[in-house]
């Protein structure tokens, strides 16, 4: 799929936000002031050196036969201006103020997260706000949050927007750099936490694990990571999947 240009410009004009760091974690703190002032450095996230279309996924064939669940995306990602990057970065300001309050799992579920899909390899565990589980789309408050684990000590690594948008993903941060993604069928057991309980299942294999196929395709999403986690500091802050993460 695909959106016209003028709904990117569209984008441009909204300023959205996104990523978290961990309190412990001081060499990853985002500036203080904003870009371009005397004495600044340009943060890193707003000139990304992974800058693959779709993080290297084709849109319904190329290097992912037959994926229609990447939007049509046709510029690779880049600098952004500095009206953008400096948007972008007061918001990821802003949204690492609340973010730092769930450092771990516990402190997650003790504010009502609950963990919403097993293991995904490169990403880890998902842990969503049952309250907003399909948006709306908050530039200071992510509904997804992302850790390494499921015990009460596993860390946050990154997090994730979710947003039921139909056809073509929310407008989205500042720039063209968030390229978004939606799924296909999902294997789901409604009513229970995690309630994703795989992907890529046949129907038959997901009705053995107690689960039924549940199209995900207007379910559009992206994920943000960390500044720096496990010595890794994002090539870009939007890829899908964190090389950290097995």
């Amino acid at each position: 799929m695909s959106r016209a240009t003028s709904s990117r410009r569209v984008r441009r004009r909204l300023v959205v936000p996104l990523v978290g760091i961990l309190a412990v974690v001081a060499t990853a703190c985002l500036p203080v002031t904003l870009p371009f002032e005397p004495g600044t450095a340009r943060p890193y996230f707003c000139d990304p050196t992974d800058t693959a279309i779709n993080d290297g996924h084709a849109h319904g064939g190329g290097q992912m036969m037959n994926d229609p669940f990447h939007q049509t995306y046709t510029q690779p990602k880049g600098p952004l201006s500095g009206a953008d990057c400096r948007a972008l970065n007061s918001q990821l300001m802003a949204a690492q103020q609340w973010v730092m309050q769930f450092p771990t799992v516990a402190d997650a579920e003790a504010a009502g997260f609950k963990q919403a899909a097993v293991w995904s390899p490169g990403q880890g565990i998902h842990y969503v706000d049952p309250n907003r589980l399909t948006g709306p789309f908050d530039p200071t408050r992510p509904n997804w949050l992302m850790y390494d684990g499921t015990s009460p000590n596993s860390k946050l690594t990154g997090m994730m927007f979710l947003v039921a948008s139909g056809t073509y993903p929310p407008a989205g941060f500042p720039g063209n750099n968030d390229h978004w993604h939606t799924h296909g069928a999902l294997c789901t057991q409604m009513g229970s936490w995690p309630f994703i309980i795989g992907e890529h299942l046949t129907d038959a294999q997901c009705a053995a694990i107690g689960g039924v196929n549940t199209l995900f395709d207007t379910m559009w999403m992206v994920h943000v990571w960390l500044p720096e986690y496990a010595g890794w500091q994002a090539t870009d802050i939007f890829n899908k999947t964190h090389p950290a993460i097995p």
